[in-house]
């Protein structure tokens, strides 16, 4: 089914995501639109081919921009640094609006006018992005929270000019508009620095590629860009580079660490024949390679592709408050218009009628909305770090008390994510001279498991054997010579190249042979991070179904979940298979959470009702978290669920303090029990019963680890 894919400017909450998914599915030939306002992204499924212009035209006409996407480019932060320009100029102005307003003993002369130069270019100026929002969902017959705002701020404004006309220096509103369009702008300065950081970490999955690479011209290799690379052509990778495409080896040897596209967590070694993947990185060695899949076809690509995906199809509690505000904003207006309306017809007045009804606008001010989760999340984001604990966005609150099934990436998750030496199998020579004569070749190495046996070498005490000569061969192994003995060692494969095989040693990733013969096989495995059994049998006694996923060998998975006490497990995952597993848990009516730290966990973090990153971890899988813990002790995150849990609770009450002085004052203000003023200061009541309750979670004790 045809894809393309539009990049949407203007988007502003999750009101604004519906409104363009809308227009687009009901272009001539859609199929289906998925809208993300964390990439400000649309991808169309099409049925046939649709012309660009003609999806681009349907989102201008919804009152947005777009552009087609052609290419992967860096995240711009225009938008967040024009919401800064903006923020700042409008708190330079409401600073000394609030001042002289509410701090100054007596007016000063003109107090009136003064109020009003300082507070027009904040309600027609600094808001004006708020206009266009609000009349774009206006004309689609919708309310979002920028038509609050302004229903708020300019009945503030104009009952305050009005005052200000007859001469009139008590009793003004000025500072509620300005205070108000301030916060709000806080608001989505806020907002805007989130979306931008998940936009850049998605780009930074392409930081694994080399901008260029070395492409065989018929006669020798030469540096050509990147994007120039196509399927069939034949590429150099030398020690230390990135693979540049998915292809298969046809000459040399290396050691791949595939570790950030796998979850493997040993290097593997590849010669000719084997696959390759783009983004992996070659530690040791030298290959020739034909690319197969370059660009969108790549595993790399793949993923990020998965990732956006899965991000557009969550859910944001802001639709709480936008849903919220579209039945809200009409039951205002209308009770506004009728309490006009009703003490006009009573009073024969029109500033008799006009001061209750303007009372009703202000009390229904949506000052502490906009407050309401914005605040929760700032005070709970800070105690949420004591317990090192990084809350990521509104969807985690909503998301955490639900969960009942944990799946838990084994590398770098719940273990160190470096190779140790745990057991030599030995024939015929004692362990301990085994592990002499291994050190001694595998000094001459830098690789992870040559440094894993000489660190076992070390701790044991034992001193490498002097080697007459030493022979690195680039990939695959090392041969010496130590007096009249022969030594070499490396991999299976590359001590059968050299007539040496042993059928019982293939398991085993590194052989050493004396003389033609193999005397000693090596085995590693990934070290548990510490408590990590006591920590998984509490998340079990907490109700957690917990399942193993790891894309290592089945039989290194099977025994570290005997290991820590997992009874479930998966083994070989790829990233989109720990993706499939989430998705099959999902299907069976789990809440699921998944714990990874590496790029090849981002597809399942992002398809998980929860993701939850170790601070180990790259940035893509943080930036898709969301909760990250900000330690390697996994008993962060038995704090992290119990935060989480309480900082939603209070973003719940916040949500009810919001509207109760509303829902109580309206009907006050609309008999005439409440003029502008106290309707104000219930407004602002509302704000501190708000703030208030956020503060307490500040107050509240860690939670006690195990």
């Amino acid at each position: 089914m045809p894809t393309q894919r539009l990049k949407i400017k203007g988007m502003t909450c999750a009101a604004c995501v519906r409104r363009v998914e809308k227009v687009l599915q009901h272009a001539s030939g859609v199929q289906q639109a998925i809208v993300n306002l964390a990439t400000e992204t649309a991808e169309i499924e099409t049925a046939q081919p649709v012309e660009i212009s003609t999806l681009i035209d349907a989102v201008r006409k919804a009152g947005y921009d777009a552009e087609p996407i052609t290419s992967e480019s860096p995240a711009s932060d225009e938008t967040t640094q024009s919401l800064l320009r903006r923020l700042w100029i409008s708190l330079a102005l409401t600073i000394p609006i609030v001042t002289m307003s509410m701090f100054l003993p007596h007016p000063l002369p003109y107090q009136g006018w003064i109020l009003l130069a300082l507070t027009a270019p904040v309600q027609f100026g600094v808001a004006l992005p708020l206009y266009r929002s609000a009349w774009a969902a206006l004309r689609h017959g919708a309310a979002n929270m920028e038509v609050l705002v302004l229903l708020g701020t300019l009945s503030a404004f104009f009952y305050s000019l009005a005052l200000t006309l007859q001469g009139h220096t008590h009793h003004m509103y000025y500072e509620t508009s300005a205070v108000i369009i301030t916060l709000v702008l806080l608001g989505r300065t806020l907002e805007a620095r989130a979306r931008g950081q998940a936009k850049r970490a998605l780009e930074s999955l392409w930081h694994l590629l080399p901008h260029e690479t070395l492409r065989w011209n018929g006669t020798t290799y030469e540096p050509v860009p990147l994007r120039q690379v196509r399927a069939g052509d034949r590429l150099l990778v030398r020690t230390g580079d990135r693979i540049p495409v998915d292809g298969v080896v046809l000459e040399g040897r290396g050691w791949v660490d595939e570790s950030p596209l796998t979850g493997e967590s040993l290097p593997q070694e590849r010669t000719v024949g084997d696959r390759v993947l783009s983004g992996a990185l070659l530690t040791d060695g030298m290959i020739q390679i034909q690319a197969q899949a370059v660009g969108a076809a790549t595993m790399l690509a793949q993923i990020a592709h998965a990732v956006a995906h899965a991000q557009a199809q969550k859910a944001s509690i802001q639709r709480l408050a936008d849903q919220i505000a579209a039945v809200f904003v009409p039951i205002v207006v209308g009770i506004a218009l009728l309490t006009l309306g009703g003490w006009y017809l009573a009073t024969r007045d029109f500033a008799a009628a006009l001061v209750p009804a303007v009372s009703v606008l202000v009390i229904a001010c949506p000052c502490a909305l906009g407050l309401a989760v914005p605040i929760a999340m700032m005070t709970g984001a800070t105690r949420a770090a004591r317990a090192g604990v990084l809350i990521r966005g509104f969807e985690a609150l909503e998301r955490v008390r639900r969960i009942d099934t944990l799946v838990l990436d084994k590398t770098g998750t719940l273990t160190l994510g470096k190779p140790r030496l745990v057991r030599i199998h030995t024939e015929g020579i004692p362990e301990e001279e085994a592990l002499r004569l291994a050190a001694g070749l595998e000094q001459a190495v830098r690789h992870p498991l040559a440094e894993a046996i000489l660190h076992a070498a070390q701790e044991r005490g034992i001193e490498p054997t002097p080697m007459n000569t030493v022979e690195v061969v680039a990939g695959g192994g090392v041969r010496g010579k130590e007096g009249n003995r022969s030594l070499i060692i490396g991999s299976p494969r590359f001590l059968q190249e050299h007539g040496i095989e042993s059928d019982k040693a293939s398991n085993a990733p590194v052989l050493l042979a004396v003389d033609g013969r193999i005397v000693a096989r090596f085995e590693f495995t990934d070290a548990p991070l510490p408590k990590v059994a006591a920590t998984l049998e509490a998340l079990h006694e907490a109700g957690l179904h917990l399942v193993l996923c790891s894309g290592d060998r089945a039989e290194a998975v099977q025994a570290f979940a005997q290991r820590v006490g997992i009874k479930e497990w998966r083994a070989a995952q790829s990233p989109t298979d720990k993706a499939a597993l989430v998705r099959q848990l999902q299907a069976e009516g789990r809440r699921v959470a998944f714990v990874g730290d590496g790029v090849n966990d981002a597809p399942a973090l992002a398809q998980a009702d929860l993701g939850i990153a170790v601070a180990t971890g790259t940035q893509l899988a943080a930036e898709n978290a969301d909760l990250i813990l900000l330690n390697t002790d996994l008993r962060t995150l038995l704090s992290a669920l119990q935060v989480a849990q309480a900082i939603y609770r209070v973003v719940q009450q916040n949500l009810f303090f919001a509207f109760v002085y509303n829902t109580l004052g309206i009907p006050l203000a609309a008999l005439g029990y409440l003029n502008p003023i106290i309707a104000a200061l219930a407004m602002s009541l509302s704000s501190v019963s708000v703030v208030g309750n956020a503060l307490r979670l500040l107050r509240a004790p860690t939670p006690r680890l195990l």
